[in-house]
């Protein structure tokens, strides 16, 4: 019985983190310009606006991502680089619900062969 109520409770828990994640937040996104290119990319520039509008409705501390990683400025954003650059550039899980433009893509991957400017 206790193995049923496991299953329960982890399919209940995945459906709460899902449901974190609104259309309501999406709506609310703030578009952001992606970099010409030939422009160097930098955070503060480019990538803190796109993590801000497509990833911190989930991934900020206290919301339901935030368990996987926490949007909280660049210090998290390059300590988890390599999980963020897995989800949105290689698999392409992320964000939720929603894909990146081509050129927001080329612009994220451009700022981490660079070093990951500030």
């Amino acid at each position: 019985m206790s193995k049923y109520v496991n299953h329960f409770i982890a399919i209940a828990i995945s459906v709460l983190l899902l449901a974190a994640c609104s259309k309501k937040q999406a709506e609310e996104l703030k578009p952001v310009v992606p970099v010409n290119p030939g422009t160097q990319v930098t955070y503060t520039g480019f990538v803190q606006g796109l993590l801000q509008s497509r990833c911190a409705g989930c991934h900020a501390p206290g919301r339901g991502g935030a368990s996987a990683w926490s949007f909280n400025g660049y210090s998290s954003v390059t300590a988890n680089a390599d999980k963020i650059k897995q989800a949105v550039l290689v698999s392409k899980t992320m964000p939720l619900g929603g894909s990146l433009s081509a050129a927001d893509l080329q612009s994220l991957q451009t700022w981490f062969d660079s070093g990951m400017s500030q």
